[in-house]
């Protein structure tokens, strides 16, 4: 029972705790909602007192110090002076006005002194104007409406229009130089320090001038030495702006147009900004160092300039003016000019030095050594009474393997062959024979012995043995033969004046025509053209004509 009542004891003692810190919680909040509204009360209260009341403040050469006294006391103010302020004031004042006047008058009078006010709390310290920027006074952010006293505060200016660097320097004169004025253009925003009653003046002003349009001007800037077009791409990239737009805040844009017939730029832009553009110009715009300009020459050391000059001129490049759509993509991006010295088997090329090296890589790869091919060949005739097995061998830098087998490529004429009828017209031919070669039962491997072969045997005629050397997709061409006059026309004079005959000339014998084609495996490919032109002479006499008759047999591989 005993224990009942003790546990029932502090039960109470504990619910009675929780009460009066319950109570205490209730009592501080209320007193801090109380004191709130005590302060709000009193401070429409001393408003309404400063505006009631009417003192007289004329003053002849007093103290500074006794005059803020005065005002400490008649307005209830605390003041905290620093010991630097010194001075005298005198003050005319005939007529009576208001306790809010007459703190006016005070901080007038103080910044006239070179002083100024600035509030910490409860307490007002005065200080010369020079150490206000640096101490905590108010900050007014965008454009608030300023308060009527007359002392220091902070105000940001955001501008719409207007470049914030350019309106510092109107603003300047405009303010004592204790004041501060600062432009930021990220934000395109001015951040003025000064007593409020200038801030106000200088809003009023910019609200006139902070307009669309304003501060832009044309200007002409002559390029002498760089490229117009490219000296207006390199700018915008300068000054394109790369941060957020701020909200409410107009952009200000710098235009910039090439003139290429002038190489000038004309330039809409700001005052300052268009100082800005001409010192960088004076800087970029340099006569470029000898043996770095846009003409250049590259000396061929395998290809033949001319031809080199006809494959680059076809590139694609970028013409000025060119519509856009679907086109070959460029390979250089400015006018390039190219030609070539056939005398000195170069190039001469006009171009910026970027697309100089686009081309001169692409002129490396083009200007290698080609590969050569040396040829031999044998022009012969045979007589059909006897079969041979016939070839003639090209020998070209080596051999070439066709299934297995070292193969040569070879012709010859097949008539009267009843073995190779079936596969070769009759006449000249051409075709393919494996070495070694064999011919009338001589087995051999090239051109000299076929010729040491055929020469103790009266059934060949050789017609020619021609060797070329030539260059790789280079055609090679030999002609061996004469200029036999051949008659077109005879005409007898009736009257018995003779007669008269026309000749022209036409070149009979061996044209021989070979083109290789040579792979990146060193295998090659031939392309030949082959015509035999001789005189029948049996057709001739037969006619018993002055007119020869020709044969003409041809071998197109």
């Amino acid at each position: 029972m005993k224990a009942t009542n003790m546990t029932a004891k502090y039960l109470l003692i504990s619910i009675a705790s929780m009460l009066i810190l319950v109570s205490t919680s209730h009592l501080n909040w209320a007193q801090d909602t109380a004191q709130s509204a005590s302060k709000d009360k009193a401070a429409k209260l001393r408003k309404s007192k400063l505006e009631q009341q009417f003192v007289s403040i004329d003053f002849n050469n007093v103290d500074i110090n006794v005059f803020i006294k005065f005002m400490s006391e008649l307005t209830g103010t605390n003041f905290v002076v620093d010991q630097r302020v010194k001075g005298n004031v005198t003050i005319i004042s005939p007529s009576k006005i208001s306790l809010e006047e007459a703190y006016k008058v005070f901080e007038l009078v103080l910044e006239v002194h070179g002083y100024t006010t600035v509030k910490s709390g409860e307490v007002v310290k005065i200080i010369p104007s020079p150490d206000a920027r640096s101490k905590s006074i108010e900050t007014k952010l965008r454009q608030e409406s300023a308060a009527p006293e007359d002392r220091v505060v902070t105000q940001l200016i955001p501008l719409k229009y207007a470049d914030p660097v350019e309106i510092k320097r109107l603003f300047t004169p405009l303010v004592s130089k204790s004041s501060v004025i600062l432009a930021y253009p990220p934000t395109n925003t001015l951040i003025v320090t000064d007593v409020y009653s200038n801030i106000k003046r200088l809003l009023k002003i910019l609200k006139e001038i902070d307009i669309t349009g304003i501060g832009q001007e044309i200007s002409v800037i002559p390029v002498e030495f760089a490229d117009a077009t490219k000296m207006v791409n390199l700018l915008n990239t300068v000054f394109k702006r790369t941060g957020k737009k701020t909200k409410g805040v107009q952009e200000i844009v710098i235009t910039m147009v090439a003139d290429e017939r002038t190489n000038t730029l004309v330039v809409l832009g700001s005052e300052i900004d268009t100082l800005r553009i001409k010192r960088l110009i004076a800087m970029i715009d340099k006569d470029t160092p000898r043996g770095k300009g846009k003409i250049h020459v590259y000396y061929c050391k395998n290809a033949t300039a001319e031809e080199l000059a006809k494959v680059l001129q076809d590139l694609p490049t970028q013409q000025a003016g060119a519509p856009k759509g679907k086109q070959a993509a460029p390979v250089v991006a400015g006018k390039v000019r190219i030609s070539a010295d056939k005398a000195t088997n170069s190039l001469i090329i006009m171009a910026d030095k970027e697309d100089y090296l686009v081309l001169e890589e692409v002129i490396e790869q083009l200007d290698i050594p080609r590969s050569m091919v040396y040829i031999e060949s044998l022009i012969m005739e045979v007589d059909m009474n006897k079969i041979l097995n016939l070839g003639i061998e090209w020998t070209v830098f080596g051999q070439t393997s066709i299934d297995g087998k070292e193969t040569v490529i070879g012709g010859g004429t097949q008539e009267g062959l009843p073995q190779v009828t079936d596969l070769f017209q009759k006449g000249l031919s051409l075709g393919l024979l494996t070495e070694p070669i064999n011919i009338a039962g001589f087995s051999v491997s090239n051109i000299t012995a076929i010729v040491n072969a055929v020469k103790t045997d009266d059934d060949f005629r050789i017609l020619s043995t021609p060797q070329i050397l030539t260059t790789d997709n280079e055609e090679a061409r030999i002609t061996v033969g004469e200029n036999r006059p051949y008659q077109t026309r005879s005409t007898t004079d009736v009257s018995g004046g003779g007669t008269f005959e026309s000749f022209e000339y036409r070149d009979v014998g061996k044209i021989l025509k070979i083109t290789p084609h040579v792979t990146e495996d060193r295998l090659v490919r031939m392309q030949i053209n082959l015509e035999v032109t001789n005189i029948d002479r049996a057709s001739t006499l037969t006619t018993s004509s002055t007119l020869p008759v020709t044969q003409k047999r041809t071998v197109d591989t």
